[in-house]
């Protein structure tokens, strides 16, 4: 089994130390190395650049169009099309290198316990040489920095070739007149240009693309910025902050399987079927608005939110925005989650930072909160009873006490204690933990 190490919970030990250093120390140098290689190729790039296209434009010059028939041009054209795509590939996969590696330098100080927070106004935090968190360091960093030279200088170059293979005689075979007939566009000259920049910017992009990265999630930013939409984009290292959270039961060993069943029962009983989004139980959730059908059916009122779209605005959506326009958000983000993260992996993490009312973030807080446990010596398992408290709690938006809410609950668990949950709740009252009532279940 391996086991995946988070530095914030882990330090190195003074017997590694020496062997933590030589590592930092290859990978300054493993980072540094490969930004000189990348620059190198990229300068190479524009020279062989420069070449291929001073011959292509001086073709009567250089004595060579009669080599370039139309079959001709055409296959150069796709042999540079393909190379094209080869080099991007290649350029893509060195930038990941550098990138990782700077990360990893960053790790490696941080669990060595070397912080540069002193300097940060000297030192760019999303620089290798003065960040703090590893994250910061993306594997793109826009389209108008350097390591972006190569896809604009492909593209180019490649997109002129394209473009003469329609040239002939000193004139295009189309022209644009003042009067502009779309009949005078030659239309395989058109969309070979847009399928050359489309893909190139696509493989490149695409190539870079972080671990949990993909469509759908830009998808999502858009659709935060169309509707103004606050949103954690740093989504790398949100994901990184909240498996830590669960990392932190493991090494507490606190078990709370009979939480994962209790939470799955209240809050998403179909979890292990849906992608991310539970269209009956969103439709319910609107008809659990109705007063008469609630009280009809016997329903709790309920927003229909999935695990995965209470985890969004979690971890990703501030809650004080507007309502509708977030709840747009969430269900974008859910089917990227969902996508992304095992079933496992999204319960555990929702377990280990979701809120449990009060204002208590996670599973290891709520416990220390509502049952004082503030130290985890050996394994604990987490009752039946008390996993339906927490439960309970974290699904409770007004955090007061609803007799009769906790009695529906409670059919769905007969074999919970009813006496040991009345004298829970009784005893939280009576430590005045913001719950104002006496509660009489049995």
């Amino acid at each position: 089994m391996v086991t995946e190490v988070y530095y914030p919970l882990s330090k190195i030990e003074n017997r590694n130390r020496d062997i933590a250093l030589l590592e930092l120390e290859n990978a300054h140098n493993a980072s540094s190395s490969q930004s000189k290689v990348y620059t190198q190729f990229a300068n190479v790039l524009i020279g062989f650049s420069t070449v291929i296209l001073t011959i292509v434009l001086n073709v009567e010059k250089f004595d060579i169009r009669h080599y370039l028939t139309d079959l001709n041009l055409f296959v150069f054209s796709l042999f540079m099309y393909v190379m094209g795509i080869i080099l991007l590939r290649y350029f893509a996969d060195l930038q990941k290198e550098i990138t990782i590696n700077a990360r990893k330098v960053v790790t490696l100080r941080s669990m060595l316990g070397l912080d540069y927070s002193s300097v940060q106004l000297t030192l760019p935090k999303d620089r290798m040489e003065g960040a703090t968190n590893p994250f910061r360091i993306k594997f793109f960093n826009g389209w108008f920095k350097f390591q972006s030279s190569p896809v604009w200088i492909l593209s180019l170059v490649v997109g002129i070739i394209w473009t003469f293979r329609f040239y002939t005689n000193g004139k295009l075979y189309f022209n644009f007149d003042s009067s502009f007939d779309t009949s005078n566009i030659n239309w395989t000259w058109l969309i070979g240009i847009i399928l050359i920049f489309l893909s190139y910017f696509i493989s490149y992009r695409v190539n870079l693309f972080d671990r949990h990265e993909n469509f759908l999630l830009h998808f999502s930013v858009f659709i935060a910025r169309l509707f103004r939409i606050k949103f954690f984009k740093n989504f790398e290292y949100s994901l990184y902050r909240a498996r830590l959270s669960y990392v932190d039961l493991d090494i507490n060993k606190i078990q709370y399987d009979n939480l994962k069943k209790t939470i799955i029962k209240i809050e998403d009983s179909r979890f292990f079927s849906h992608k991310g989004i539970d269209s009956k139980s969103f439709i319910r959730a609107l008809l659990s608005q109705n007063k008469f059908l609630r009280e009809k059916n016997k329903w709790l009122p309920s927003g229909g939110s999935t695990i995965e779209m209470q985890l969004a605005r979690t971890i990703f959506i501030p809650t004080n925005q507007s309502k509708y326009k977030r709840k747009i958000l969430e269900i974008f983000v859910a089917l990227w989650l969902s996508m992304v993260l095992s079933k496992d992996d999204i319960l555990k993490i929702y377990i280990g930072s979701v809120r449990f009312g009060q204002g208590i973030m996670g599973l290891k807080s709520a416990l220390k909160y509502y049952f004082c446990i503030k130290k985890f010596n050996g394994r604990y398992d987490i009752p039946m009873e008390v996993a339906f408290i927490l439960t309970e709690r974290l699904s409770n938006i007004s955090n007061t006490v609803d007799e009769e809410r906790v009695k529906t609950l409670l059919r769905h668990f007969p074999q919970i204690d009813k006496y040991k949950v009345e004298k829970i709740y009784n005893i939280f009252i009576a430590k005045k933990l913001n719950l104002p009532t006496f509660i009489k279940i049995v």
